[in-house]
């Protein structure tokens, strides 16, 4: 019925009936809650947009924990709760993407071992402000800004912070208060599981959450590290050698924008997925 054209009409009739996508992988089918453009568009990339993410999901074990810092709507989380039975906690602040997360993880039945966690992770533990870039389902470019973090005076910040906070100035745009922790205190204050594999993709913020993360990334169970680098950042860029000092070697990098047929985003956002792994 080409109910996914670009129109007002169609826009509206989709989200009334509320579908859902199916996605076909090597386990079976993922259910993912659609309506939107923007929904199906991931639903419809998930083995193309990302495929290192999936195979890197697929190392994982029954007996491993995931951390998903960044998780968007959760298809990455719900993957690995569903087909790897792992635990997975899945931490997503912005408030549309919260909702759908947790009715994606009910949709694929996997509330007993994917723990969803409306919560920003920072640098430091507090309350402060989401900066919500585009006030839509499934969005991303949002950002966090921490308490103390400085982020309206710090003149190093690369170009993509830079424009979410100019787009985010006006009247009309939303800042959601939430609750932001750091890596160690969710680990040595709250006394949560300590992941095997943790994953951070956060579009831009990257750095202060690894800042927040020293005593993390030194426990011994931790063996993966999945994190999206932006190549145009000094910060992002020092975050290999951190996490060498730590223990953890390189093992691989792909760019995100790869799969895409415009890329007239890369030069703002160059962005790429690159994986660590704990030495022997």
């Amino acid at each position: 019925m080409r109910l996914n054209r670009p129109n007002s009409f169609n826009t509206e009739l989709v989200q009334a009936i509320q579908p859902v996508a199916a996605i076909k992988t090597d386990h079976g089918v993922l259910l993912c809650k659609c309506g939107h453009g923007r929904l199906l568009w991931r639903a419809r990339t998930f083995h193309t947009e990302e495929p290192e993410t999936v195979r890197w999901l697929d190392s994982i074990n029954q007996k491993d924990c995931l951390w998903d810092v960044g998780a968007n709507v959760g298809l990455y989380s719900v993957y690995a709760a569903r087909y790897r039975r792992c635990r997975v906690y899945a931490f997503e602040p912005e408030s549309q993407n919260f909702a759908l997360l947790v009715e994606n993880i009910a949709l694929n039945q996997v509330g007993e071992n994917c723990q969803p966690a409306c919560v920003a992770i920072s640098e430091k533990t507090g309350l402060g402000n989401l900066l919500v870039r585009y006030v839509t389902k499934g969005g991303a470019y949002n950002l966090f800004d921490a308490p103390d973090s400085g982020l309206a005076t710090d003149q190093d910040l690369p170009e993509s912070i830079k424009a979410v906070m100019k787009d985010t100035s006006d009247k009309s745009s939303v800042r959601q208060m939430v609750w932001g922790m750091s890596l160690d205190d969710l680990l040595l204050q709250h006394k949560l599981e300590a992941p095997t594999h943790l994953k951070i993709d956060v579009d831009g913020l990257e750095p202060w959450i690894i800042q927040g993360g020293k005593a993390l990334l030194e426990e011994k169970k931790l063996r993966t590290i999945l994190i999206e680098i932006n190549r145009k950042s000094n910060r992002d860029m020092a975050i290999p050698d951190i996490l060498a000092g730590k223990g953890f070697q390189f093992d691989s990098e792909r760019c995100n924008w790869l799969s895409r047929d415009d890329r007239t985003g890369e030069d703002l956002l160059p962005a790429t997925n690159m994986i660590f792994s704990r030495r022997s």
